[in-house]
C-alpha cells in the first residue's frame, strides 16, 4: 500500500545522476588525484612489481602461474566492485578517474603477490601458512599504510578482521579452484 507513496527512480534518473557523479569524480581526479604523491605510489605500485614478478616468476611455469594470477584478478576485480557498491570500504584517490576498484590492488599488487604464494607454497600446509602471512601483510600492514596517507577508507560495517578473513578464503578458493582446473587440463 506505501509503495504507491514512494517515487521510485526510473533508468534515467538514475543515469542524470550517474552523470553527475562521473563529473564530480573526473574534476576531483583532476584537481586533486593526479600527479599527486599518492597518484604516484599508485601509478609505481602498478608497475614495479610486474618487474620482480619477471624476475622471481618460473619461467618454466610461467602459464600456470600467470593464469592463476589472472583468476585473483577477475575475483579481486569482482570482490572490490561489490565491496565499493556496498560501501564497505573506498578509495579516495584513483590512478584512473574512470574505474571505481583500485586497479594496483586487484589487477597488479593482489594478484602478483597470490602468484608467487602459489608457485612457492605447492603443499596445502604450506600454501595455507603462507596465505594466512599474506593476508596479515595485507590486512594489518598494507591497508594502514593505506589509510594513513588517505587512499583507502573502511566502512562502518567493515574491519581489518574481515579483509583477513577475506584473504584467507580468497587464497583458498583460489587454490581450490585453480587446482580443479588443472586436474581437466591435458597434460
Amino acid at each position: 500500500m506505501y509503495l504507491f507513496l514512494l517515487h521510485i527512480p526510473s533508468n534515467i534518473e538514475i543515469d542524470k545522476e550517474k552523470e553527475k557523479l562521473s563529473h564530480l569524480s573526473f574534476d576531483h581526479w583532476l584537481q586533486h588525484d593526479l600527479f599527486s604523491i599518492n597518484w604516484w605510489i599508485l601509478f609505481l605500485a602498478t608497475i614495479i612489481p610486474y618487474f620482480i614478478f619477471w624476475r622471481v616468476v618460473d619461467k618454466n611455469r610461467f602459464f600456470e602461474v600467470f593464469s592463476y594470477g589472472m583468476f585473483a584478478a577477475t575475483l579481486c576485480m569482482l570482490l572490490d566492485i561489490i565491496g565499493t557498491e556496498m560501501l564497505l570500504w573506498s578509495y579516495p584517490d584513483k590512478l584512473l578517474p574512470i574505474i571505481t576498484p583500485l586497479i594496483p590492488a586487484n589487477m597488479v599488487i593482489i594478484p602478483i603477490s597470490a602468484m608467487l604464494v602459489y608457485q612457492y607454497f605447492s603443499t596445502w600446509k604450506y600454501f595455507l601458512l603462507a596465505t594466512i602471512g599474506w593476508s596479515i601483510v595485507f590486512s594489518y600492514i598494507i591497508e594502514p599504510l593505506f589509510m594513513l596517507r588517505d587512499m583507502f577508507v573502511i566502512g562502518e560495517h567493515w574491519s581489518h578482521t574481515k579483509s583477513f578473513v577475506g584473504f584467507i578464503i580468497l587464497g583458498i578458493l583460489l587454490k581450490s579452484v585453480f587446482e580443479r582446473i588443472k586436474k581437466h587440463i591435458p597434460k
